[in-house]
């Protein structure tokens, strides 16, 4: 049914987020709307909510549900498959007011545990490669890691948990004022002098999206390395300050400030990399794909998606500087005033990384992508990794 959707679920508040069970029978959704509440519904009973999360006085949000994931996977599609058998498996979830509750996937009432991120509205939650941490941002700019405590780390603030393992917020940039450092220039017309002095601290607007790298490589679309193989391309050398080092640690954000910014949390807490969207317009999605290990596509609010490949280019899409506009597949033409495009919302790759489904106001596109775009050639990790040690931007592994 290419015209329709199957199925139609309902609620009394917007649904923000939404995405199959991670443990039990795949006719259950998850979701989590603006109410703060996280929702359950069970397309063979009907459209309505089967289970609703308790409030915030048995430790549930009372504030729009801003992010959701599945600890233990984190791929693109938030770790759900629908219908899995690990029945100790954690959901966590992140509202505007700061708040990331964790859940026990057999218990959506009331969560296990949470933390508090000080001082931060957040705007978007991703799980970090490892699947155990996750990475969030915030409506300021900021980025913040909820990471496993290693009891040794002065530069970590302890947050307060509700129980279990013991967790810590790592603030790799605080965001609001602070994009820039005070050798940055105030103007715009110097805001690409000042990335190309190595000012640039993060984004100075909202965060609209993290994207980390998937933990499950299709195997037939990346071959397995060794152990010794993998360390020496960067694919995963080992973890530093919390995070995963190598390429398999590479974080992307968009955001409002027109950027979509590249960061290794392992070497540094400010971006490898920064780009600015030609049209000056909003970034609004960033999404890794599933298969291939350099390849990452970004959504603009001007209608257009770009396509990266770092193992091929650090400074420019392979897409094209203008990228690739979505409504030209319906109605306007290529000429047409990029004004008169919609703007996209959300990016999703298939599991197989060959098609790509795109959100743009009330429509779904799906768009087909070419052989070079999902099957890898295996060297990809090594090349990357390359192209970061001849620009500096982050020193040999000493591993």
């Amino acid at each position: 049914m290419p015209t329709r959707p199957e199925h139609i679920f309902c609620s009394g508040c917007p649904i923000l987020h939404s995405q199959f069970h991670p443990t039990e029978h795949p006719k259950l959704i998850v979701g989590g709307a603006a109410s703060g509440q996280i929702l359950v519904w069970d397309a063979r009973v009907g459209r309505y909510p089967v289970q609703r999360s308790s409030g915030s006085s048995m430790g549930g949000h009372d504030c729009e549900v801003v992010g959701m994931a599945v600890l233990g996977d984190n791929s693109p599609d938030g770790g759900a498959g629908g219908g899995g058998s690990g029945g100790s498996c954690t959901m966590v979830t992140a509202s505007s007011d700061g708040k990331v509750n964790y859940w026990s996937a057999s218990n959506l009432r009331e969560p296990a545990e949470h933390v508090m991120v000080p001082k931060a509205n957040l705007s978007c939650l991703r799980v970090l490669p490892g699947g155990e941490g996750v990475m969030c941002g915030d409506e300021r700019g900021g980025l913040h890691a909820i990471i496993a405590s290693s009891g040794n780390s002065a530069s970590v603030a302890v947050a307060g948990a509700g129980g279990g393992t013991r967790k810590v917020v790592k603030t790799l940039h605080a965001g609001g004022d602070g994009g820039w450092s005070s050798s940055a220039s105030d103007g715009t017309d110097d805001l690409d002098a000042s990335l190309e002095k190595g000012v640039d601290m993060g984004h100075f607007g909202m965060v609209t999206a993290v994207a980390t790298r998937s933990s499950a490589m299709n195997a037939g679309n990346s071959p397995r390395l060794s152990n010794k193989e993998a360390t020496s391309s960067g694919l995963g050398g080992g973890s530093s300050r919390g995070f995963l080092r190598g390429v398999g640690g590479l974080v992307v954000t968009t955001g409002v400030d027109w950027s979509t910014k590249i960061w290794a949390p392992a070497y540094s807490n400010v971006p490898l990399l920064s780009y600015l969207s030609n049209s000056y317009d909003y970034m609004c999605d960033a999404q890794w794909s599933p298969v291939h290990p350099s390849i990452f596509a970004t959504a603009s609010s001007n209608g257009t998606v770009n396509i990266w490949n770092l193992a091929t280019f650090l400074d420019k899409p392979i897409s094209g500087s203008k990228g690739i506009p979505i409504d030209n597949f319906q109605s306007i033409s290529p000429s047409a005033d990029p004004a008169a495009r919609q703007g996209l919302n959300r990016i999703q790759w298939s599991g197989d990384g060959r098609r790509m489904a795109v959100a743009s106001g009330d429509k779904l596109h799906v768009l087909g992508v070419g052989e070079d775009i999902w099957k890898s050639k295996g060297d990809e990790d090594g090349k990357v990794m390359n192209n970061l040690h001849s620009r500096g931007l982050i020193q040999e592994d000493k591993v």
